[in-house]
């Protein structure tokens, strides 16, 4: 079951991005990473990798594949630290060529392709470890992966121990820890291999194993913390946004069905709207000036009498202070709001709302207490007094 977890949250953080990287073209060579890990990671557990290479009807090429993502992978990871480190940095990155991943990719299908393989393998590294072509298979890989993982450790450490580097910074020395746990990973695989060449296992095959599984799961979680440190405010910040217009259904949906002029699209229902996470900063900034169009007409089927006795109602009720303006205005909102569903037609002008901000974070906290009381046994009993 462990070998299906990282894959898991691979795919959940490749889908997440994809949709910047497509809409802003941002990104691009930190999703790559992620998607070939998720791939690589996918085709690992032996039961997905011996069902995927009776399909194609090629012994093994599920470990060509995986080690061919691993070498995308950690090209694009470098890139992606060397372009941070350009960008918000006073010095360039020096990072190997661009030809290196593709010349050992190349290395890698040629030594694969060399290497008779009669039966399925559980670890191709280790099952066929006495050919001298996996043998240099397996160096050729582990090199490659420990020097670019080795180039992006020293940018993640020198940059982002940078003094004013914040978020950026420490999700960078988060990365690096990542890309650390991921040396010790190849390491411990070129020693593992060398003893298993010389038909001496290192620990054991089961302990080498777990030892490589649990250094490559480690080091897959820090670079996914890393990475997503410097957003996290900003997921932050959506989700608070989000959470802030699902409060603000009830009451858009109550007014706009009576004021269907004030909204832009017809309401989708609650659970599609709660499901709908995009956009939720432009979502609820509509929603607010929506609300408030509503409300700025359905003020003109009141008058200033029923507004008044709304205000002495919340009075009675024992609210006082601002928050006799707010339940005052729910209970004068929510006649107007059964005198407009009926079909009745204006009886005054429309009136300035009683509370508000001046800015989308206050104005969201106004509407959400009127929300609150329009939803009050104060509002409901005046509601049944004056319709």
């Amino acid at each position: 079951m462990i070998d299906f977890i990282p894959a898991a949250l691979l795919w959940a953080v490749t889908i997440w991005r994809a949709g910047v990287v497509f809409r802003r073209r941002q990104g691009i060579s930190l999703w790559v990473a992620f998607a070939a890990l998720s791939v690589a990671m996918t085709v690992r557990p032996v039961a997905i990798a011996s069902a995927a290479d009776q399909f194609v009807h090629v012994t093994n090429l599920s470990f060509l594949l995986k080690h061919v993502c691993g070498t995308v992978a950690a090209a694009a990871v470098l890139t992606f630290v060397g372009d941070m480190a350009e960008t918000h940095g006073n010095f360039r990155a020096s990072r190997m060529h661009r030809a290196v991943p593709i010349v050992t990719a190349t290395a890698l299908v040629s030594l694969f392709l060399a290497t008779p393989q009669p039966a399925e393998a559980d670890d191709l590294l280790t099952d066929y470890a006495d050919q001298a072509t996996i043998l240099a298979y397996g160096l050729v890989w582990t090199a490659y992966l420990g020097t670019a993982l080795a180039s992006a450790t020293r940018l993640c450490w020198q940059w982002g121990r940078q003094p004013g580097g914040g978020l950026v910074g420490r999700g960078l020395l988060l990365t690096g820890s990542g890309t650390t746990m991921g040396l010790l990973y190849a390491g411990h695989r070129v020693v593992a291999l060398l003893f298993q060449y010389a038909d001496h296992p290192l620990l054991g095959d089961r302990a080498d194993e777990a030892v490589s599984t649990v250094l490559l799961f480690v080091a897959l979680l820090l670079i996914m913390l890393g990475s997503t440190l410097p957003v996290i405010p900003r997921i932050l910040r959506g989700l608070h946004a989000h959470w802030s217009s699902a409060r603000l259904y009830p009451l858009w949906r109550t007014l706009t069905d009576a004021v269907p002029s004030s909204r832009l699209d017809a309401p989708t229902g609650r659970l599609r709207d709660l499901a709908q996470l995009r956009r939720a900063h432009d979502r609820l900034y509509r929603r607010t000036i929506e609300l408030r169009d509503a409300i700025l007409t359905l003020s003109a089927f009141t008058t200033p009498e029923v507004r008044g006795r709304a205000y002495d109602h919340a009075l009675a009720s024992g609210v006082i202070g601002a928050q006799a303006d707010v339940a005052a205005e729910a209970c004068w909102l929510a006649v107007a709001r059964e005198q407009c569903r009926r079909g009745q037609e204006p009886v005054g002008t429309a009136v300035p709302p009683a509370s508000g901000g001046r800015d989308l974070p206050s104005e969201t906290r106004a509407l959400i207490n009127l929300s609150s009381a329009y939803r009050s046994h104060t509002t409901q009993s005046f509601l049944h007094a004056n319709a």
